[in-house]
């Protein structure tokens, strides 16, 4: 580990404890994640047929709301990818322990690949005309934020394939910590950028700040590295095998590191949300309708409740405290529940309409200022993480299969196991 950040992550690291310190042993916790993976792709799979066969019918937003949770997911997802990339690269760059292999540096790249593909396939089902997709490619606008976005997108996986196929050899091959500092550049960019998308839109004062940018890379980093988290611990617990010394003192390491990260960028997401909220209320000649709604409106649960509480203040308790286990739930709950963080942005700037008596002149269910996700949307929301956790599984088995014909001691590859 960089000698900067010993002295920050030596009170968070532990030795000497057994590897399943950080989920309960005597739950199978292979078989409960297939569970979890066959509900969510059936109720998923009813959600697909109801938006293929209906369309955007069934779905709650309309024509002054056109984006709702797929859109939340998709920054979500993208933010997440970008986090536990940017993570991992600087590990490995800077040789933290735990980060340091290129074993853990591919198991990185197949954790934001696996983030990355389900919030580009929620974004594509938010299409009106599905086969569209391919215009922002073949007939992009540069001075577009959306078009600019999607191109980065394509060359991070791109750039994250190569860096794949380049870890395989990485004694004499001068060039992959380059290109993994590259990745890291672009895992920096796009989350920002998706926060510019935003900031950038003059005629939604909500959305026009200067801190958005800012705010989305520091949610991304806080969730992404959370996603790693639970990631390892998750591995370590379905493996049938036993952690070596030194394999156990590196899972230690690195999971303290991200405990860290985790907790300072909680607590730097909510500074900043701070200085946005209480500014913008401060000013008695600033009308904040959009931030209204999000304290006191209809979402105000969602801010209270999923992102304050649950998403905020119960991870800072766990991470805080000394219980192994907890930091693992506290892990969970954010990366899950800081889907709220882009939700919290991306439905009440819409949900303020720029002419007053607009609503009031059109009457119609799909005219409405209002926005409440529909079952359909968390069905096929749930079909995304269902998409992902495959994604996962199957990225995982190409890693142990291209290290089995890649390295140079199949000895070794042939006695390690494939969950790991």
């Amino acid at each position: 580990m960089n000698d900067t950040l010993k002295p920050l992550v030596k009170p968070f690291s532990i030795r000497n404890v057994a590897e399943t310190d950080y989920l309960p042993v005597t739950l199978p916790w292979r078989p409960i994640l297939w569970v979890v993976w066959i509900i969510f792709s059936l109720v998923g799979i009813m959600g697909l047929i109801q938006r293929f066969l209906e369309g955007h019918l069934p779905a709650g937003y309309g024509s002054y709301v056109p984006w709702g949770l797929w859109i939340g997911i998709y920054f979500h997802g993208v933010g997440m990818a970008g986090g536990a990339f940017l993570l991992g690269g600087l590990g490995y760059i800077f040789g933290w322990k735990g980060f340091h292999d290129e074993k853990n540096l591919r198991q990185m790249i197949v954790l934001a690949v696996s983030t990355i593909l389900p919030a580009f396939f929620a974004v594509w089902l938010d299409l009106g005309q599905l086969a569209r997709f391919q215009n922002i490619f073949f007939h992009p606008s540069f001075t577009s934020m959306m078009a600019f976005n999607s191109w980065m997108y394509s060359v991070f996986l791109v750039l994250a394939g190569i860096i794949w196929v380049m870890s395989y050899r990485p004694k004499g091959n001068y060039w992959l910590k380059p290109f993994v500092c590259l990745g890291v550049v672009f895992s920096i960019l796009f989350p920002s950028q998706s926060g510019a998308f935003f900031g950038v839109v003059d005629a939604k004062g909500y959305w026009h700040s200067a801190l958005l940018p800012m705010m989305f890379l520091l949610s991304a980093i806080t969730a992404g590295s959370s996603l790693l988290l639970l990631a390892r611990v998750l591995i370590e617990a379905s493996a049938d095998r036993k952690l070596s010394g030194e394999e156990l003192e590196n899972e230690h390491a690195m999971i303290g590191t991200l405990r860290l990260v985790v907790l300072l960028g909680l607590i730097g997401y909510f500074v900043f949300e701070f200085a946005e909220f209480s500014i913008t209320l401060w000013n008695p000649y600033i009308h904040a309708p959009a931030l209204r709604l999000v304290l006191f409106g209809p979402y105000w649960w969602v801010f209270w409740v999923v992102h304050l509480f649950v998403g905020g203040l119960i991870p800072l308790a766990l991470l805080l405290s000394k219980w192994r286990f907890g930091w693992t739930i506290a892990a969970f709950l954010v990366a899950v529940c800081f889907i709220s963080a882009r939700l919290n942005v991306l439905i009440p700037g819409q949900a303020v309409g720029e002419l007053a008596g607009l609503q009031e002149a059109f009457q119609d269910e799909r005219l409405r200022y209002i926005y409440h996700a529909t079952p359909m949307e968390y069905w096929v929301g749930l079909f995304t993480v269902a998409m992902g956790m495959a994604i996962f599984v199957i990225g995982r088995r190409i890693n142990f299969f291209a290290h089995s014909v890649f390295d140079p001691k199949p000895d070794e590859a042939k006695t390690s196991d494939p969950n790991n």
